[in-house]
């Protein structure tokens, strides 16, 4: 089975869930909500030379910071 990655939509908690498919469903091991995103592969191919954070769409706090800076909560190392 493969392994899918999920943002909640309610709490902002990235999981991963191991799941037969992707339609399957799925919750929130933190709040049990059921309202989630699919979110991207934390697995990094490259690294890039800019410091842009390749999940920054998913990082709650990066707006508010000026991009990935609210504590590695997308999962990123910079």
């Amino acid at each position: 089975m493969p392994i899918f990655n999920f943002k909640c939509d309610k709490c902002g908690n990235l999981f991963e869930a191991l799941l037969k498919n992707r339609s399957e469903e799925t919750e929130c091991p933190k709040c049990g909500s059921r309202e989630l995103t699919s979110a991207p592969n934390r697995i990094s191919v490259g690294r890039s030379n800019s410091n842009s954070c390749p999940a920054q769409a998913m990082c709650p706090g990066a707006a508010a910071a000026g991009g990935c800076g609210c504590g590695g909560c997308c999962g990123h190392k910079h």
